[in-house]
């Protein structure tokens, strides 16, 4: 057997996705799943990374972050990004186009690829801009971004202008991409009624054209109860919601995101829809901030390297989903919009994996690889902390150590078979 950086055998672990349990080995081959099962033998010159029990689980995709590159480095770049995902258990990325410049032009959504490859951590997958510059009065040339990115978005803000909206989303139709806004009219103080108003106009806009919809951090029972009743009706529609709307609440601290915390009622609804199916994935709009900017109440946290703890710690550690239920939405479901084979642990699929542990501990600023630790949770206790990410079978991150910049090869820091 081939003895390279894509072979690997997993030894004891706890085998966990949306489908299945079992305890054994992972044996891992040029990249994807090989074989699953008990004891399974060490062929000769494979290494042998040793489990002693932790928890193995697909890794996560994230559908929504935003890694400030280009335009904001003293924010987040490319590299410290991949290096944030890797840290949080996260393989797959999918890139908001409020970069500087903006992604509305195939040249930033190439620069996007080209370097994430060069860094080779993470797979990204950027999201072109609606329009121009993100100022909702041109369309980007959106027939020139489709080769470089999987959906469009205006992310930060809706598309108020609905003739504009409506071309898009043909389009998008016609090109085979995904329209992915940020719902949310201006001017009206109610901010759930401004999400749940365009909400109803993109989903009837994705009836009229039949673009794929995808709803971007939705946050209200009522936006929730649309996206209920058009999926009842077969439109080609998904939504995502953000980890610190469905743990955090208003009332704990109005630490400000967007769209908003929600009020305790709020976010047991969100977790209601969690449980019954409305929701396709968990999204942590990752959002890094300089302390200047957050002190000037710029909206966000830095969210993707503590998305899983926080979930684990608030949901599943008590009870109220399983983990198999988590996996779907942080792995399975994301996986499935963006057209990847991941999110399960079977054989034939890419082996992409994170690897826990129950341990508790504490969410300091020292804990983040990110550029940014804009986030109530510092100090917070926490449980579930991610000891190991392969991406394709091989060892991203190993328990405080990433591939890059203290190892280049997961053969200099597991042992040989």
């Amino acid at each position: 057997m081939c003895d390279g950086v894509n072979t690997l055998l997993l030894k004891d672990v706890r085998i966990v996705d949306a489908d299945h349990q079992l305890v054994g080995d992972i044996l891992i081959r040029d990249g994807s799943i090989w074989a699953l099962g008990r004891k399974l033998p060490a062929p000769r010159g494979v290494p042998v990374l040793q489990g002693e029990g932790r928890t193995a689980l697909p890794a996560f995709v994230d559908l929504h972050a935003h890694f400030r590159d280009p335009g904001f480095p003293e924010k987040e770049d490319l590299l410290s990004g991949a290096r944030a995902a890797a840290h949080g258990g996260f393989t797959c990325v999918s890139l908001m186009p409020n970069t500087d410049p903006v992604c509305d032009s195939p040249e930033v959504a190439r620069y996007m690829l080209e370097r994430a490859r060069e860094i080779g951590l993470v797979e990204v997958y950027p999201v072109g801009a609606i329009t121009v510059d993100l100022r909702g009065e041109e369309l980007s040339p959106l027939e020139a971004l489709a080769p470089w990115v999987w959906a469009f978005s205006d992310d930060g803000k809706g598309v108020e202008d609905h003739e504009l909206m409506l071309r898009a989303c043909r389009k998008a139709a016609a090109l085979e991409r995904t329209v992915y806004p940020h719902c949310e009219f201006g001017g009206l103080a109610d901010r759930g009624l401004s999400q749940e108003l365009m909400v109803g106009r993109d989903l009837w806009l994705c009836r009229r054209t039949g673009c794929r919809l995808h709803l971007a951090h939705i946050s209200t029972p009522g936006g929730l109860e649309l996206v209920s009743l058009a999926k009842e009706r077969g439109l080609p529609v998904s939504c995502e919601v953000t980890p610190h709307h469905l743990c955090l609440t208003r009332e704990e601290g109005d630490y400000p995101v967007n769209p908003p915390l929600p009020e305790r009622e709020t976010r047991e609804a969100l977790v209601k829809a969690l449980k019954g199916g409305t929701i396709d994935a968990i999204a942590t709009d990752h959002a890094p901030h300089t302390p200047p900017d957050k002190a000037a109440g710029a909206p966000g946290i830095s969210g993707i390297e503590l998305a899983f703890s926080l979930l684990y710690t608030r949901l599943v550690a008590p009870g109220t989903i399983s983990l198999p239920e988590l996996s779907r939405y942080l792995s399975l479901g994301p996986a499935r919009i963006l057209g990847l084979r991941k999110g399960l642990i079977r054989v034939g699929y890419d082996a992409d994996l994170v690897l826990f542990s129950d341990e508790e501990f504490t969410a300091g600023e020292d804990f983040f690889y990110s550029k940014s630790a804009n986030t109530p949770l510092l100090g917070a206790r926490l449980s579930g902390r991610v000891w190991a990410t392969l991406h394709r079978g091989e060892v991203i991150y190993l328990d405080g150590a990433v591939k890059g910049r203290d190892f280049r090869d997961h053969r200099e820091v597991i042992r040989g078979g």
